[in-house]
């Protein structure tokens, strides 16, 4: 039987056993008692047994170490006096990357993609390339094509004959395509020959819809999913995880250098503000034309084809009473919208990106 001496060289050893200077006996085998461990042979009670450790968490039960160092919590889980990135045991899947002040470590994926493990900690949206000019939503509807045309009346034949110049000659009234039977000399006015004038295009078109602006648009848009950094680097650097082939970055706001990455983009953003408006929808016709027109001229109060004359032509001669009206299709036009467009669209939250090439 062990005397009160001998328990208390005991309690003694046992406190040595859990020095800093053995923390990494974690999973040798040795029992906690002997020399020989591995075949029982040494100590009391500690023959052929092994460090006791948690089932659930890789945990030593005698001294709390892990069995591995998670390489992003900044504790040195392993005690092997080694915290993160400095830890070998993290070379493969963790690298210092230069951060200072501000910037935020990540990896740079498309929008849509789901952000990779190891850097879901939180998403920023970035774009670049913003557009979005001229306004959008109005429309327009032509209307058949008129015409028109001023008859001038010669007083006789020989006054018709002489107006090469086409400029003589005595306004006497305005026709179009309906024929109301009245005389263009009201009957009672003698006269020796018709001129008419150059056609009148009447020309237009009916606006339709609203206008609204052209919608806002990004040639590009990125995500950086951000890491939970780690410790074991030097001032001004963070541990993170690696990550191929994904790029990484570290984001910051405004402009900024990027001192210790192969390259820097600062045409990054994070929204825009739209001020812009749209005047109401009008429309300008153009195109229609009266080239296959003509003056029909009439004799006795009728409407029939007793002369013809074409835009800016005469008749030298004789009708009695005669009624005019317009004859043949005119082209129709076609339509332009047209809407003005005030205030601006403007990138906000401008950013830079400093990528490891």
């Amino acid at each position: 039987m062990m005397n009160f001496r001998g328990l208390a060289v005991a309690a003694l050893v046992g406190l040595s056993a859990c020095s800093a200077q053995d923390r990494n006996f974690v999973g040798a085998g040795a029992g906690a008692g002997g020399a020989g461990g591995t075949d029982g042979a040494g100590g009391d009670n500690g023959a052929g047994t092994t460090t006791p450790s948690s089932a659930s968490t890789g945990t030593s039960a005698t001294t709390g170490c892990m069995r591995s160092e998670d390489c992003f919590n900044g504790a040195d889980d392993d005690c092997d006096d080694a915290v993160d990135c400095a830890d070998p045991d993290c070379a493969e899947g963790a690298v210092c990357l230069t951060a200072p002040t501000n910037f935020q470590p990540g990896v740079l994926v498309d929008a849509t993609e789901p952000c990779p493990d190891g850097f879901t900690e939180e998403e920023t949206l970035l774009f670049r390339g913003l557009s979005g000019s001229g306004c959008e939503g109005c429309g327009c509807t032509p209307n058949p094509t008129d015409c028109a045309a001023d008859l001038y009346l010669y007083a006789n034949t020989s006054q018709c004959e002489a107006d090469e110049g086409l400029t003589g000659g005595t306004l006497a009234k305005r026709v179009g395509f309906t024929c109301d039977a009245m005389p263009i000399n009201n009957g009672f006015v003698s006269w020796g020959g018709v001129r008419a004038s150059p056609f009148e295009v009447i020309q237009s078109c009916t606006a339709t819809g609203t206008a609204i602006p052209a919608p806002a648009r990004w040639a590009e848009s990125k995500k950086l999913c951000h890491a939970s950094p780690g410790a074991g680097c030097r001032a001004g650097e963070v541990c993170v995880p690696k990550r191929s082939p994904a790029e990484q970055c570290a984001l910051v706001s405004g402009s900024a250098t990027c001192s210790g990455y192969g390259r820097r983009e600062s045409d990054w953003f994070r929204g825009y503000t739209d001020t812009r408006t749209c005047s109401s929808c009008s429309c300008r016709a153009s195109g229609g034309d009266c080239n296959n027109v003509r003056v029909e001229l009439g004799n006795d109060y009728s409407c029939f084809d007793h002369a013809h004359l074409s835009q800016d032509g005469r008749y030298c001669g004789y009708a009695y009473s005669p009624p005019a009206h317009l004859v043949g299709t005119p082209t129709n036009s076609t339509c332009t919208a047209r809407t003005s467009l005030s205030g601006s669209l403007d990138p906000t939250g401008q950013s830079t990106l400093c990528c490891v090439e």
